[in-house]
């Protein structure tokens, strides 16, 4: 497809459409023309269509998307488990681009990268923190801090209306609630064979928070190229109850060895209230420290930050701070996206990269549940 546009079918046409990829796509119009877009809502699909240039074809059934020849590459942003469409658009020689999670399960990850591999089609998972610009220097700086003792990852994290305030949504109001109920029964079906007779409250923790965001976390790590743990040490959230769903996420904190006299510390802390997003790796080693911030998800220009502080070798202590471009890691994910596709270049974030993210998330859950004197079966154990 070199020099071609990428025919794009998009999936889920809600606030990640709305707030980051069709502006984005607006700006790639040069790489990508958006052929067909679905939405449960008739009426969302219709007005994003019109909204669109060209003749943009408008579905409820993302079936329909599949099956359209003019499609070659399908944006799939809808919530939850995402393996039944994965497979279907591969198999239907679609290249996919898929908000996470890509699934629920270890298992099933591996699955689609394989058919994916056996249908030749690009399969990655829009994990937009791995392409932001600055992880490429925040790489690089981990090489001069020494031996690394600890490794902190810290995520405050608001009630989401404060995140999408600023936003003009275009709400679905007539989606089909039986469609929207079966669904989620389907959602739960799934973590149940995840997860087999864990309570409800550890699977509702693995259904968020972890499932929808704290797999960025982990993503950042695999990205700068820090192990994941195999294993947690010691684990908890609250406040919670694991034998039923709350209201709201706990507060969770991890506590694990990542090997070479490593340890990894994780926080993610629900904070409601408050309406600022703050998300930081830092990483402390012998000879320095490197701290990473990352921008809040639905601010269209906002920028990562770096800061590394050394030792000169004349004795002298620098701290630098460096600040990525206006280029978001939701574009770039993009641009990777048309890279791949029309001249091969390799996928970053790939299905593989996912299961290994989905099997340090069920280690999490079974060491929260460790701290509350249950046993549960995951994928690994």
């Amino acid at each position: 497809m070199a020099g071609e546009r990428v025919r794009l079918g998009v999936i889920g046409l809600g606030l990640i459409w709305q707030a980051q990829h069709r502006p984005n796509l607006a700006a790639l119009s040069d790489r990508f023309r958006v052929v067909h877009v679905c939405d449960l809502s008739p009426a969302l699909a219709r007005s994003s269509a019109s909204a669109l240039l060209g003749d943009v074809r408008a579905s409820t059934d993302w079936r329909a998307v599949c099956a359209d020849p003019e499609v070659d590459a399908i944006l799939l942003l809808t919530p939850g488990d995402h393996t039944p469409q994965v497979r279907g658009a591969l198999e239907a020689d679609k290249h996919v681009l898929v908000e996470k999670p890509l699934s629920f399960t270890v298992g099933a990850a591996k699955d689609l990268e394989r058919v994916a591999v056996e249908r030749n089609r690009v399969l990655q998972v829009s994990y937009m923190k791995m392409y932001d610009p600055i992880i490429e220097r925040a790489r690089g700086a981990l090489a001069t801090v020494g031996a690394r003792r600890l490794v902190r990852v810290t995520v405050l994290h608001p009630a989401d209306s404060w995140q999408t305030e600023h936003l003009a949504l275009e709400r679905a109001e007539d989606v089909d609630r039986g469609a929207a109920r079966a669904a989620e029964r389907e959602a739960w079906d799934r973590v149940t064979a995840v997860l087999g007779d864990a309570p409800t409250g550890l699977q509702r923790l693995y259904l968020s928070p972890l499932l929808t965001s704290v797999c960025h976390e982990l993503s950042v790590l695999r990205a700068l190229e820090i192990p994941l743990p195999s294993r947690f040490l010691a684990a908890r959230a609250w406040p919670f109850d694991p034998s039923r769903p709350g209201d709201e996420p706990p507060t969770i904190e991890a506590l694990a060895d990542i090997g070479s006299g490593t340890v990894l510390s994780l926080v993610w802390a629900w904070l409601p209230d408050y309406p600022e997003y703050f998300e930081e790796l830092a990483v402390y080693g012998t000879a320095g420290r490197v701290h990473l911030s990352m921008p809040a998800p639905y601010l269209g220009d906002a920028r990562a930050a770096l800061r590394v502080e050394r030792l000169e070798p004349d004795g002298t202590r620098s701290d630098t701070t460096l600040r990525a471009s206006r280029t978001t890691g939701f574009r770039r994910s993009l641009e990777a996206f048309a890279d791949s596709i029309q001249a091969g270049a390799t996928v970053r974030s790939t299905a593989s990269g996912a299961a290994a993210d989905l099997a340090c998330l069920q280690q999490l859950v079974a060491a929260v549940a460790a701290g509350d004197g249950i046993s549960i079966r995951t994928e690994g154990c």
